[in-house]
């Protein structure tokens, strides 16, 4: 799979808490958060934080629905996820296979599996 955000990247972080939700920071100053199991094509979320910086970190708590953004120069920002952008493991889709007693990670293996499995070449 590739991604065009049609701009230069400056970070991409896996999420914590999802094996198929990352997020990338551009040179544009925007935040793109992405769920491989929602959509493959398209980001859930894209928001500008900045606009006269290049963002060049990102970062996910790893306890809270946050995400931390620095620039290029040397600002910070916080930003809270919206609720449907921070559903728990164990809220799977329909595409999970979970059976009961199945550990989180188990379940988190299952999804990427299951995604590996989907992926087409074109949108």
């Amino acid at each position: 799979m590739s991604f065009d955000l049609a701009n230069a990247v400056g970070d991409v972080c896996w999420s914590p808490y999802s094996s198929t939700v990352f997020a990338a920071v551009t040179n544009d100053g925007k935040v793109y958060v992405f769920d491989l199991a929602q959509n493959k094509h398209e980001p859930l979320c894209e928001q500008r934080v900045v606009k006269r910086a290049k963002l060049t970190r990102i970062c996910f708590n790893e306890r809270f629905p946050i995400i931390i953004v620095g620039d290029d120069s040397g600002g910070i920002n916080s930003l809270k996820l919206s609720p449907n952008l921070r559903k728990l493991l164990i809220e799977s889709s329909n595409t999970d296979k979970e059976v009961k007693g199945d550990s989180p990670a188990a379940v988190q293996r299952q999804r990427v599996e299951n995604l590996l499995q989907s992926i087409d070449i074109a949108p």
